[in-house]
């Protein structure tokens, strides 16, 4: 009679993570999935919402409807009919003299003229109403919401540095989870 002893096969073991490494793991994760997922949001409510859906997105770069609304919001306008806004209305109209310059005041006042009605705006932050007159005819875009200091952000990424900061931070990342996953594989075969 003999007896065989056969050597047992080594199993193979992985480190195990602590609780507390596995909770950090599972909320940075979530964190960073939460702030890439609002990033992409905003940027297409901001880009691509207005080509598709009935409002207009733009940045307010200068300190008139501070500080109802600061400098580097994003304001979101709806349309609707000059016969329906009214005293106190946040309106977003191109500066007279200037149709490439976007303007937005609050309806200051409503006047009436031989050529028609029309809007006297003032920023909140101005002490006087301004010059000009406003036409109120047809269909315009009232404020509907505003989110402070993101435009901060959009300057940001429409810069060269911006650009290319958004094609190398997802290439790193992308870097250091494959790198992470390779060593991770090599720990694995080297404790077998």
């Amino acid at each position: 009679m003999s007896i065989s002893m056969e050597t047992p096969t080594p199993v193979q073991t992985t480190p195990a993570r602590s609780p507390a490494a596995r909770w950090s793991l599972a909320i940075g994760t979530a964190v960073l999935l939460a702030i890439v997922t609002l990033v992409v949001l905003g940027l297409a409510a901001i880009s691509l919402g207005p080509k598709v859906l009935p409002y207009q997105a733009l940045v307010v770069r200068s300190g008139s409807m501070a500080p109802t609304i600061p400098t580097g919001s994003v304001v979101f306008y709806t349309k609707r009919a000059a016969a329906k806004v009214k005293v106190g209305d946040v309106i977003v109209f191109a500066k007279p003299g200037q149709p490439n310059e976007k303007v937005t005041h609050r309806v200051y006042q409503i006047g009436s003229a031989p050529t028609g009605r029309y809007f006297v705006t003032k920023g909140d932050a101005n002490g006087a109403p301004d010059d000009w007159r406003v036409p109120a005819t047809g269909t315009g875009w009232v404020e509907s919401f505003h989110v402070p200091y993101v435009g901060y952000l959009l300057a940001d990424l429409q810069s060269p540095l911006g650009k290319v900061l958004l094609l190398l931070i997802p290439a790193i990342l992308l870097a250091v989870i494959t790198l992470f996953e390779i060593l991770t594989e090599r720990r694995r075969g080297a404790a077998a």
